[in-house]
């Protein structure tokens, strides 16, 4: 193999480096569409990786944009009902319970999203194992036959 190829844009063709060693009862397409798969599935997990992190993002800029209205809002009111300290209170209190609630709301909203997330990369993990272990029992059988 030419040292030269590396770092072109001419990769090495895997079939005709495999095919050189001429190896019995090794099915060169087959190992290369495995790894393809493998690769695609790889390729999978991390769009959903990428997906659920933009989604968190999101969320705790949502969460942050409301909680930056809600304080400004709060100090809004402090100032316009001054006079009336019970009435602030009552308003104060009521803004500190909802923005609470919302965070609370959001935080779960988060962890779910997370979750689904983490679950979605396990499944394209697993399956792909799975047809792996099919692979190598299916290359196992030829072998014996």
């Amino acid at each position: 193999m030419d040292k030269s190829t590396f770092g072109t844009d001419k990769a090495p063709d895997i079939k005709e480096i495999f095919d050189r060693f001429k190896l019995p009862n090794f099915d060169v397409d087959a190992f290369i569409a495995t790894k393809q798969a493998d690769i695609d599935a790889v390729t999978r997990a991390t769009a959903i990786a990428l997906a659920g992190a933009q989604n968190l993002a999101d969320k705790q800029a949502e969460l942050l944009k409301w909680t930056l209205g809600e304080v400004g809002e709060a100090l809004k009111t402090v100032r316009d009902d001054a006079k009336n300290p019970t009435e602030l209170i009552g308003k104060q209190r009521d803004l500190v319970q909802s923005a609470l609630s919302k965070t609370i709301e959001s935080m779960k909203e988060m962890a779910e999203a997370a979750q689904k997330s983490q679950a979605e990369i396990f499944e394209v993990a697993s399956e792909r194992v799975r047809t792996n272990v099919e692979q190598v029992r299916e290359m196992f059988k030829k072998e014996t036959t």
